[in-house]
């Protein structure tokens, strides 16, 4: 367990400042270097070719959330789901106490 969440923080890392070559290259080098560890040792089975799935799925995870994570802020530019864009939008008249555009304006 203490393996994976290491994994998951440097998949965490990758993602918030790397790109997906590093992600797939992270993946191999722990490929190439656990497989020949259990190989050594004798430990290789069915219960080993799983945790290293789990390795490999708690790697891309952090890769995952740090990609996520390391996003612009858009929310501002991105519409509601029920209005269009801004672009095509009509403005809409004031409601409950607000100002209108010609308010705005000192008009």
């Amino acid at each position: 367990m203490i393996i994976a969440g290491i994994l998951f923080l440097i998949g965490l890392l990758i993602g918030l400042s790397r790109g997906y070559p590093a992600i797939l290259l992270a993946s191999a080098a722990i490929t190439l270097i656990v497989f020949p560890t259990w190989i050594i040792r004798g430990e290789l089975g069915l219960f080993v070719v799983l945790v290293w799935i789990g390795y490999l799925f708690a790697l891309q995870a952090g890769f995952l959330l740090g990609g996520y994570l390391g996003l612009p802020d858009e929310a501002a530019d991105l519409p509601e789901p029920d209005r269009p864009p801004r672009e095509e939008a009509k403005p809409r008249p004031p409601q409950h106490s607000e100002t209108g555009p010609e308010q705005d304006r000192g008009e």
